[in-house]
C-alpha cells in the first residue's frame, strides 16, 4: 500500500490506518516510537519483533507471526533517559510528575505519569497547576525553554546531562533566513535533488500524513 511520513503526533492514526491495509506492519526507523506507539493500542510486546539491518536478521519475540516489525534504530537524544533516572527523581521527590516523549525506551516510557509527542508535552505542562513540580524526557533545549515559559512550574531536565540533538542544531535562524534572502534573489541555495521515482513515493508518503493532520 505504500509509505506513510509519521511523526511523534499522528503514529497512533498512521497505525491505525495501516492495520486496516494489512495484517503487519514494519515500522522504521524508531523503534521505541514504533513499540510504544503499538503498545498504547492494545498490541502486546510478544506480538512484536526487531529487524536488525546490520545482520540481516529479524529477532523473533515469543510470536512466531509478528504483527509490528520494528527496525532497530532509535534517536540518540531519547536513548539517554533511563528507567534509573526516573527512579531516583522519584525517590527524591515523591510529588514529582514524569513526562515523556515516546521516542524513550519502553520502561521508561512505563515509568512515566504521562508521555506523547512535542505538542502534548507542551500542552500537558502548560495546563498543569501552578507550583506542580515537572520532570521532561526530551531535547535539553526544548526543555531550558519550558524553564523559561512556564515560570509558575517547576520543572527539571529528566537527563540535565544528556546531549542535545546535533541534527536540530544544525537548523540556526541566520542560516534559514539567509536560504529565504536567496530565494528573493532568484538564486535556489544548497538544492537536493532525488529520482523521479523517489520524488513521487516522498510526496504520497507526505500527502498521508497531511491527510490525517
Amino acid at each position: 500500500m505504500g509509505e506513510f511520513t509519521v511523526t511523534s503526533s499522528n503514529a497512533t492514526q498512521v497505525l491505525k490506518w495501516a492495520f486496516k491495509q494489512k495484517k503487519r506492519i514494519f515500522f522504521l526507523p524508531d523503534q521505541h516510537l514504533g513499540r510504544n506507539t503499538a503498545f498504547g493500542m492494545g498490541i502486546p510486546l510478544s506480538d512484536m519483533a526487531l529487524w536488525n539491518p546490520r545482520k540481516n536478521e529479524l529477532i523473533a519475540s515469543a510470536e512466531t507471526d509478528p504483527r509490528v516489525i520494528l527496525w532497530d534504530g532509535w534517536c540518540s537524544v531519547h536513548q539517554q533517559f533511563t528507567s534509573g533516572q526516573i527512579k531516583a527523581l522519584k525517590q527524591a521527590d515523591p510529588e514529582i510528575n514524569i513526562i515523556v516523549h515516546p521516542e524513550c525506551p519502553q520502561e521508561v516510557v512505563a515509568l512515566a505519569d504521562e508521555y506523547g509527542s512535542t505538542n502534548k508535552i507542551l500542552q500537558v505542562v502548560s495546563a498543569a497547576p501552578a507550583g506542580s513540580h515537572w520532570a521532561i524526557g526530551t531535547d535539553n533545549n526544548l526543555v531550558g525553554r519550558m524553564k523559561d515559559t512556564f515560570t509558575d512550574k517547576k520543572i527539571s531536565f529528566l537527563n540535565p546531562r544528556s546531549c542535545a540533538c546535533l541534527t536540530m542544531n544544525r537548523i540556526r535562524l541566520p542560516h534559514l533566513a539567509w536560504s529565504l534572502e536567496q530565494l528573493v534573489q532568484g538564486e535556489v541555495v544548497n538544492q537536493i535533488t532525488v529520482d523521479e521515482r523517489t520524488t513521487k513515493s516522498t510526496l504520497k508518503a507526505l500527502e498521508r500524513m497531511l491527510a490525517l493532520s
